[in-house]
């Protein structure tokens, strides 16, 4: 399951978002699970990924203070979050207010997991797509 693709999309006023009709065909489940993610974005996972996801950061061998802080970040955020008969998703305050959740989102499927955005925010951080480039070379993806 490789998801993808990028979708505009709006927070209704009790907190739940249209979830793309693509990215659920790709997911082929109702059941996600939602997290803080990094750069100030939420992360989906489906319940495969968000397990495999779950167990890398449940490695006994590392405990270090950066690990717990990584631990506490994802699993002690994270949540179900059920695709209803309509077709949304309710984005639990608190993960709204992390992630700055206005009016306007962005969700955009990248892989085994899934992106949601403030649509501001997202311009703003992410800039001009100037040394994307560079970027892609330095990781071998150069074209």
């Amino acid at each position: 399951m490789a998801l993808s693709g990028g979708h505009n999309n709006t927070l209704d006023e009790k907190g739940r978002v249209a979830f793309p009709a693509r990215l659920k065909a790709e997911l082929s489940c109702n059941n996600l699970v939602i997290t803080r993610g990094i750069e100030k974005c939420l992360y989906l996972f489906s319940p495969d990924s968000w397990r495999e996801f779950e167990s890398k950061l449940q490695n006994p061998e590392v405990m270090s203070r950066d690990w717990r802080k990584m631990q506490r970040h994802f699993l002690g955020w994270a949540s179900e979050a059920e695709i209803d008969k309509s077709g949304r998703i309710a984005i639990p305050q608190s993960l709204r207010e992390y992630a700055g959740l206005e009016r306007d989102l962005i969700v955009m499927g990248l892989g085994r997991r899934i992106e949601i955005w403030d649509a501001v925010y997202y311009r703003q951080s992410q800039g001009e797509e100037e040394g994307l480039d560079e970027i892609a070379e330095r990781y071998g993806i150069g074209f």
